[in-house]
């Protein structure tokens, strides 16, 4: 306590206060303020009306609304006051109108099954990914706990440069293993031949003959010749696979 008095300058209550956290900044110290409240809303209106702005385009924007020069590192502060942060967005793929009631109505058919039900299903898909380098450096503004919010989510649905096409199958209690293309888009034929045909008919016989097959619903998967070809090979189908945003 007496070394505290002799550095700080300051009396016994001037120390327990600080000790209490009773203490309070004096209003007009420090630097001041160079942005007015107005300043901040406009800094608050503009980054929720375009999430993607970066901290150093807002300040070119409001230098230039105010007169005054502003630094991105002001800005970042000042966001961050009024509750915005740069994160990520989610990507998704688009969705249209109508494939929400189809994954709804898809959803209400099947709310009612049972887990034996379930049991009986072989659900398989594919997914492309893109093997480029992706810096995801483009952030957007957003609230803590909006993440899935409409306005913080990027909608894509395109596959830039080279890829690949991953498959698999899934059960309840067993599993398909992953078949790997070093491409990002086969022909009906080669996912007939070079998928279906050597891994689906084998699995299903493992299962069980009341096993049934289903799919993403893809358009490629609807082709007449895979059709024909799961009913030459005896394969049940479900008559409604799970919607799929490509449809």
């Amino acid at each position: 306590m007496p070394q505290a008095k002799g550095v700080w300058g300051l009396g016994s209550c001037g120390i327990s206060n600080l000790q209490n956290k009773n203490a309070s900044r004096k209003r007009g110290s420090g630097c001041r303020r160079i942005t007015t409240a107005a300043d901040d809303r406009y800094l608050l209106q503009c980054a929720r009306r375009q999430r993607t702005l970066t901290a150093r385009k807002l300040a070119s924007h409001l230098s230039a609304a105010s007169g005054r020069p502003i630094s991105r590192q002001t800005v970042s502060r000042r966001l961050h006051e009024g509750g915005l942060f740069a994160r990520r967005p989610v990507v998704c793929v688009p969705l249209s109108s109508a494939h929400v009631r189809q994954r709804f109505h898809w959803a209400r058919e099947h709310r009612s099954w049972t887990p034996e039900q379930w049991g009986h299903l072989l659900f398989t898909n594919d997914i492309r990914y893109n093997i480029q380098n992706d810096s995801r450096r483009a952030m957007i503004w957003r609230e803590p706990g909006t993440r899935y919010r409409a306005p913080n989510i990027v909608e894509r649905d395109h596959y830039r440069g080279d890829g690949l096409l991953v498959w698999a199958g899934i059960a309840t209690n067993s599993r398909i293993d992953l078949y790997v293309f070093a491409v990002a888009s086969i022909t009906v034929a080669q996912y007939r031949d070079e998928i279906l045909h050597p891994h689906v008919p084998p699995f299903i016989a493992a299962m069980g003959t009341d096993t049934i097959f289903m799919d993403d619903n893809a358009r490629p998967h609807r082709a007449r010749l895979l059709r024909s070809y799961l009913e030459g090979e005896t394969i049940p189908q479900n008559s409604r696979s799970l919607p799929d945003h490509r449809t």
